[in-house]
Formats: structure tokens, C-alpha cells, sequence
């Protein structure tokens, strides 16, 4: 084998890859919430964090080996901002767990270079994961 050539390979994007982008945009947020000493009236998530931390936790690839991934942060980057845009033109963000639901409105903070940054509030005023349910 030539020293030239790889044997290097991305990993493959499928359709139900991609639908799983929105459950790591949940935890972020959760863990966000969770994570705050003090109560909080929103959280900032921009797409390019959800894209680098998507990936990492779906295949251990770090932001710093973006130029070997090219391909791969490129999709998943153009996919999580389409995704936000869907969340911003709802104007709101809404997970069904069993028979609850979590609600938070969303707001558009910046966009830079294409990396679209969006606050996510409570219906509730503070971020506290109150959970509204189906029966109300």
C-alpha cells in the first residue's frame, strides 16, 4: 500500500442519525438546567456546539479533528442548523415524555457566519424542567 493512501473512512450519515440530533439538543439543555447554581430565565445553544457535541458523543470525533471530518461536520452542522431554524420558526421547542410535556419558547440570539445561536425559556419564567400534564 502506498504511504499516500488511507484506509480512512468517515462514518456514515443515515436518516435515523440525523433524526437523533434533536434528543442531544434535549440533554444539552437539560443538563444546562441542571447544571445552574442559580435559576435561569434561558440557555444559549448555537448549532455548531450541538453539531461538535453530537458527534463526539456519537463518535468519539472531536471539534480539533475537524479538517480530517470534513465531510462529516459539514453535514452534521448544516443538518442541526436546519433543525433550528424549524425550532425558530415554530417559535417553540416541545418533548413528549410518557404523558407529560416540557415546554420552552425559543428565541433567535445571533447568527454568525452561519452559526445560528438560539435561546431556548420556560413557559414557566424560570428553567426548572416543570413538566405540564396532558390532562391540563
Amino acid at each position: 500500500m502506498d504511504s499516500k493512501e488511507s484506509t480512512f473512512r468517515e462514518p456514515r450519515i443515515t436518516p435515523s442519525v440525523l433524526a437523533s440530533i434533536p434528543d442531544c439538543l434535549y440533554n444539552m439543555i437539560r443538563e444546562n438546567i441542571e447544571r445552574a447554581a442559580e435559576k435561569r430565565t434561558s440557555i444559549l445553544v448555537s448549532s455548531n456546539t450541538l453539531a461538535n457535541r453530537f458527534i463526539l458523543e456519537r463518535w468519539g470525533i472531536r471539534s480539533s479533528q475537524r479538517r480530517r471530518y470534513k465531510n462529516l461536520f459539514s453535514k452534521i452542522r448544516q443538518q442541526c442548523r436546519a433543525i433550528f431554524r424549524n425550532y425558530l420558526a415554530r417559535g417553540k421547542l416541545v418533548w413528549r415524555e410518557q404523558n407529560e410535556e416540557v415546554v420552552f419558547g425559543v428565541f433567535k440570539f445571533d447568527e454568525v457566519r452561519g452559526n445560528l445561536i438560539l435561546g431556548f425559556v420556560s413557559a414557566f419564567g424560570y428553567l426548572d424542567l416543570r413538566k405540564i400534564s396532558d390532562d391540563m
